[in-house]
């Protein structure tokens, strides 16, 4: 309803009340009827349950990157990929330990010195040996998959996985919206006969919850980096990754279970012809959701209200003014990307991370509502009817989606119960 209209009409209405109330005279107090008979203020509280708000996800199947993508003129630092990690490397506590010694080769002996109680010279005996570190090369690094290691053999290819909207989008499930109400009306004369004329004003809460879940297809983004072997050959796959050791022999016959590396060493800074970051065709990715609207607004509304009484108890009442309602509302999403193997028996990644969002407005409107009211006491009595709003719409965002919650046109039921005073 136009809101230029509701005024005028509001206008008109008070000017007939104002004009009739003069002429009304005073109410006396009548002990046969009890002292509220004639009151003229009331207090309303009760339940309000409306259709709730109307939703539409939009921009779905927006899956950010989960690790920051570190170009090769970053230098040596730790890169995370959802395929593995690169970790900057530095030298040991035992390398630089009493007792090490560093060899040509590019590894280094660590060894213990015991002195005899005999009085015989000092021993030393070598306890391990293991790869040196070396600037540029990392011992610390893992990989996931066999699809991994470049064409030629010579790298190791890391990646990042994401998602790009094709613009898909889903409606919320309506849910019922609840609340509470409080009103307040002055009667201000009467028009006519057994119609009466009062102003009304009310506050209400009442929430707002809308959600769905599904599958939307995106298209697929990937960053990937490749890393040098160095010239050695790929090593074989394991979920610790390297450093790897096996056994060394210590004389007497015995054995140091970790005392010979066999890790092989990566490049730490990643080939910089490699940083690629590729979006795919659309389609080429499925990505699994949960999108939830969780929120409330609080209502101020006033407007006339008139009502005609059926009997001395019985009446039937119609209001219409102005509203506006104050929302708040938390948009979550939760959105899982699955990548499947490039070898058949490859494990699958999934990657996304759960993201949300706040919003808060003010929105004018209107309202309109229909009673019945049926006075039990000279004092107490209970209400019931449907009840109209309008808002208006607004947006809100989270993550690169979207979400439009509509408050245009909610409709109900309330009631409880009037209190004259």
């Amino acid at each position: 309803m136009n809101i230029r209209l509701l005024l005028s009409l509001c206008a008109v209405s008070l000017s007939a009340i104002f004009l009739h109330a003069a002429d009304e005279p005073e109410d006396e107090y009548s002990p046969d009827l009890g002292i509220y008979a004639t009151a003229k203020d009331s207090m309303r509280f009760g339940f309000r349950a409306v259709n709730g708000a109307k939703v539409k996800f939009g921009n779905l199947g927006n899956v950010a990157f989960s690790n920051s993508f570190l170009p090769a003129s970053a230098g040596e630092v730790t890169r995370n990929y959802d395929n593995g990690v690169v970790v900057k490397d530095a030298p040991r506590a035992n390398e630089t330990a009493t007792g090490t010694v560093l060899l040509p080769n590019g590894r280094y002996t660590t060894s213990v010195t015991t002195t005899p109680t005999d009085g015989t010279p000092p021993v030393t005996t070598q306890t391990g040996d293991f790869l040196a570190f070396h600037a540029g090369q990392t011992r610390n690094w893992r990989y996931d998959r066999a699809s991994q290691i470049s064409p030629n053999g010579s790298g190791i290819i890391m990646s990042n996985f994401g998602a790009a909207s094709d613009g898909a989008s889903l409606e919320g499930k309506k849910q019922l919206s609840s609340g509470i109400e409080l009103q307040s009306a002055h009667i201000l004369g009467k028009l006519a006969g057994k119609w009466e004329v009062s102003l009304v004003g009310g506050l209400a809460l009442s929430s707002i919850s809308s959600s769905q879940a599904g599958t939307v297809h995106s298209k697929l983004r990937t960053q990937s980096d490749t890393f040098s072997l160095l010239g050695q050959p790929a090593p074989a796959i394991n979920v610790v990754g390297q450093p790897t050791f096996d056994g060394f022999a210590l004389v007497g016959g015995s054995e140091n279970p970790a005392g010979h590396e066999t890790t092989t060493p990566l490049a730490t800074v990643p080939d910089a012809a490699s940083h690629t970051d590729k979006t795919g065709l659309p389609g080429s990715a499925n990505v699994d959701g949960v999108w939830k609207m969780k929120g409330a607004y609080f209502v101020m509304k006033v407007g006339p209200e008139i009502r005609a009484m059926l009997t001395k108890d019985i009446a039937l009442s119609a209001s219409i003014g102005l509203a506006g309602a104050y929302v708040g509302t938390n948009y979550s999403a939760i959105e899982r990307l699955t990548v499947p193997g490039d070898i058949a028996g490859e494990a699958a990644i999934t990657v996304g991370k759960p993201e949300s969002s706040d919003e808060k407005k003010f929105m004018p409107g209107y309202y309109a509502n229909i009673d019945a009211q049926w006075q039990t006491t000279e004092r107490t009595g209970f209400f019931a009817g449907v009840t109209y709003e309008g808002y208006g719409k607004y947006n809100q965002t989270v993550g690169g989606r979207t979400a439009k919650i509509d408050l245009s046109s909610t409709a109900g039921v309330h009631g409880g119960i009037s209190i004259k005073f």
